[in-house]
């Protein structure tokens, strides 16, 4: 086999997951732009920090669970240690989103709870009916206190204090 060959067999590999990736997205584009503008209702305690969430399509409606990501020390003696970041959330700014709330939830845990599935450590949970495009679309938002176990950090904390994206 020549050099060549294997690479042409790399790209069109990389390329095919490229597009599997692609038609994964199953969200429609009312959902996507309601994630996009949820997230930007965090406001960390930190110059840097990144929103993640998990969306799920689940019996008749969507469920999308947002939390801010840890952040990774990077360095010194606590390198790899992770640490939450503060956060505020604009509450009323999200109901104002829903043409009806159904129900808004708010969940605390003991702090030491062991609980970090995402079902388990939910804050704030409002479920009800969204209008999009005309047709009202209904969905559930939860507002996690911190991410789930299995999401890597959103920033890293160098010896210097910046703080990056990771």
């Amino acid at each position: 086999m020549h050099s060549h060959t294997s690479l042409q067999h790399l790209i069109k590999k990389a390329e095919e997951i490229g597009h599997r990736k692609e038609k994964k997205d199953i969200r429609p584009d009312w959902l996507t732009r309601f994630i996009q503008s949820t997230a930007d209702l965090f406001e960390p305690a930190t110059d840097a920090a990144r929103v993640g969430y998990d969306c799920r399509y689940d019996i008749d409606q969507w469920n999308v669970m947002f939390y801010l990501g840890d952040a990774e020390i990077f360095g010194g003696m606590h390198d790899g240690k992770r640490a939450r970041i503060a956060f505020d959330f604009d509450l009323k700014e999200l109901l104002d989103r829903f043409e009806i709330v159904d129900s808004l939830r708010y969940r605390a845990l003991p702090e030491d709870s062991q609980q970090l599935d995402s079902q388990e450590c939910t804050l704030i949970e409002v479920a009800g009916m969204l209008d999009c495009e005309g047709a009202t679309q209904q969905l559930t938002v939860g507002i996690l206190s911190h991410p789930p176990q299995a999401a890597g950090p959103g920033v890293r904390i160098l010896p210097n204090g910046e703080i990056e994206p990771v």
